[in-house]
């Protein structure tokens, strides 16, 4: 049984390293995960507002997770770039396909709102990536 593209070989002890570098089960997570978000974009929706903006928020909620899942499904030192069409792609057609049922509506904000939790996202792994490369300093 060969390796995958974008799986590594590791031997440890613990076997949730080789499923946190699995690019498969990330696959699969983010493939599912695509499917609940669309589902349950187009359900109706209660008029129950908690706050100004809350529908915005989600989305940019939403938009930054499946932006870290995106960036676990893709082999390691893959550019992080071509998951901004693809994302922004899936938010155009969550807009159209909720525009077509009736009872909900298409808004551009939505897309924004979307777009900021892609950044969001990104800046989240450039953290992570930046403490992990950071030098750590001596105590003498």
């Amino acid at each position: 049984m060969g390796l995958q593209s974008g799986q590594k070989l590791l031997v440890a002890a613990d076997p949730r390293v080789l499923l946190v570098t699995n690019t498969l089960f990330w696959r699969a997570a983010l493939l599912f995960s695509l499917i609940v978000v669309l589902l349950l974009a187009l359900l109706p929706v209660a008029d129950k507002v908690v706050f100004s903006g809350q529908d915005k928020l989600v989305h940019g909620i939403t938009f930054a997770a499946l932006f870290l899942l995106s960036k676990q499904s893709l082999p390691a030192g893959a550019s992080l770039w071509p998951i901004y069409p693809g994302l922004i792609g899936y938010g155009v057609l969550m807009e159209v396909l909720q525009n077509l049922t009736g009872y909900r509506h298409m808004e551009t904000m939505d897309l924004l709102a979307d777009l900021m939790g892609l950044i969001a996202g990104h800046l989240m792994v450039e953290l992570v990536r930046k403490t992990q490369r950071k030098p750590q300093a001596s105590r003498l």
